[in-house]
């Protein structure tokens, strides 16, 4: 079964009778994916989920995967274990200037318990993009951001905290859970990263990271291309997935066992390592900046299509190829020996992902 099945089946179980688990954590981090502007603003939660199904409609347009979002969140609504759950203290900030594609969202449970929420790479190309800077940027904005609202949330509840996201989520649920203050890790229960990508650096020596390490959880599917990006841990948990290549990261894939577990692999697959291999070997062997000016390039080319989201792509595709290819042209010799070593591989990757990563 999957998250939405999982609440179908086991849902009338509550939080007070079967404790919180990384299943209910891939919930919380699916659901901040709900365009939330306009419903949920920032301030003490004034909607449960229950009570938020009625803006179904408002809630899943924009969405990744906006018709199962619906079924997800109609079916925590009908459950005893999540309809009572309160949302609120939503963020947002979106800037094309700075390349910043942010947002996040807290579920409070019945216990008082706060469950923070980081969104993933939605379907922008500006979010896409500053999924790239991370290969040449010690941190992004979006990190900072987190680290902030994490702080906040904290003075704004009084219990336990749970931190959680799903793909750059889960980096930023990290990120945030590692550099907040001190008096507010303490409060951390568990932090959970679904196939979150890694770090430009290594944050794993740190001081601060070995204070939270045995409360973060990783979970990746068994192929997975997102989480094992940049620097990262070996100590994570694989989940088998039932799609392939880029749609493994759809969590709706992952496939959950028991009321308690995903169904887990011992380790993930060797196309996944030679993928991490290849990838870390690319990023590694270019200069700082480098990296930056193949980004800086790449994405010069990919707007030059005109597109705003990846879906965008599949309207008249030859046309904003054409446009790509015109834009290409105009690069420096230099952007274009950058592109040409490593974009043709990536972009390959890039349009296989809009075609696997399908909505069901």
């Amino acid at each position: 079964m999957n998250i939405t099945e999982y609440i179908e089946n086991c849902g009338g179980t509550t939080f007070g009778e079967r404790p919180v688990n990384q299943i209910d954590a891939l919930i919380f981090s699916e659901l901040t994916y709900l365009n939330y502007t306009g419903v949920v603003g920032w301030g003490k939660p004034a909607h449960t989920l229950q009570s938020l199904a009625e803006h179904a409609d408002e809630l899943t347009v924009d969405n990744l995967l906006p018709k199962s979002n619906r079924r997800l969140l109609e079916a925590a609504a009908a459950s005893e274990r999540f309809k009572d759950v309160k949302v609120g203290y939503f963020s947002e900030r979106n800037d094309e200037t700075k390349e910043i594609r942010y947002a996040s969202v807290t579920f409070v449970l019945p216990d008082g318990a706060a469950f923070v929420a980081f969104r993933g790479t939605d379907i922008t190309i500006l979010g896409w993009k500053e999924d790239f800077n991370m290969a040449f940027r010690r941190k992004i904005p979006s990190q900072e951001l987190a680290v902030d609202y994490l702080n906040k949330i904290a003075a704004e509840t009084e219990g336990g905290l749970y931190v959680c996201g799903h793909s750059k989520g889960g980096n930023l649920a990290v990120y945030a859970s590692v550099f907040c203050d001190p008096s507010v890790r303490s409060r951390i229960i568990a932090v959970y990263n679904n196939d979150g990508p890694g770090f430009h650096d290594s944050i794993f020596e740190l001081g601060e990271y070995k204070e939270i390490e045995d409360r973060i959880y990783k979970t990746l599917p068994h192929d997975s291309l997102i989480g094992i990006l940049l620097f990262h841990t070996q100590n994570y948990k694989v989940v088998r997935s039932k799609s392939v290549l880029i749609g493994q990261h759809n969590p709706f894939a992952w496939s959950v066992e028991d009321e308690n577990s995903f169904e887990e692999l011992p380790d993930i697959t060797a196309n996944a390592k030679i993928f991490d291999n290849t990838f870390y070997e690319f990023i590694g062997g270019m200069e700082e900046d480098d990296r930056r000016k193949f980004v800086d390039a790449l994405f010069t080319v990919i707007g030059a299509s005109g597109a705003k989201t990846i879906f965008d792509f599949k309207d008249k595709p030859f046309g904003k190829l054409h446009k790509m290819r015109m834009a290409f042209t105009e690069l420096s010799d230099e952007s274009k020996k950058l592109v040409l070593t490593g974009g043709k591989q990536l972009l390959k990757l890039w349009f296989r992902s809009i075609k696997d990563y399908s909505d069901e």
